[in-house]
């Protein structure tokens, strides 16, 4: 038997006490690699630091406390779509950098330099409204539509 814990019992591997770092990302990598391999939203980097930001995912939940805000499968959904957003990019210049800047924002909350707030006002909040403000079809006219929807209707004057 082996003295450290399986690496199921530990989310964040390199904030995990007993495992010695070098060690829980070897495993990390091992364990991760089925799932690279037979995903096909992301390609090769990309798709392992989606898979590392989902591992960590669990514990910055817990850490700020977001359980009431956001559920744990909203957070990675949510960190989809982010990524998402530069599937275009082929560069390889660029997509290091992207991964770069997405490791420093997640060290961020990591390491609590930003807190529950900047976690509920830049991705939470963000995805809730994008859910709630979907452009319907309604036999309304234009300002019916905006008195309903925004406390300051926007009047138009017919010329």
């Amino acid at each position: 038997p082996s003295r450290f814990p399986p690496s199921s019992w530990c989310q964040a591997p390199e904030l995990c006490v007993g495992i010695p770092a070098k060690m829980a990302s070897k495993l990390t990598k091992a364990a991760a690699a089925p799932a690279i391999a037979t995903n096909t939203i992301f390609s090769g980097k990309a798709s392992a630091f989606f898979h590392e930001v989902c591992r960590c995912l669990p514990f910055i939940h817990r850490l700020h406390r977001s359980e009431e805000v956001v559920t744990l499968s909203e957070l990675r959904k949510i960190v989809k779509a982010k990524i998402l957003e530069n599937k275009d990019v082929t560069d390889p210049r660029v997509i290091d950098m992207l991964i770069f800047k997405g490791r420093e924002e997640l060290e961020t909350y990591l390491m609590m330099h930003k807190n529950r707030h900047h976690l509920i006002t830049e991705y939470a909040e963000p995805y809730h409204l994008s859910l709630t403000h979907k452009k319907k079809k309604t036999g309304n006219s234009g300002f019916l539509d905006s008195f309903f929807t925004t406390s300051y209707p926007s009047i138009t004057r017919k010329q």
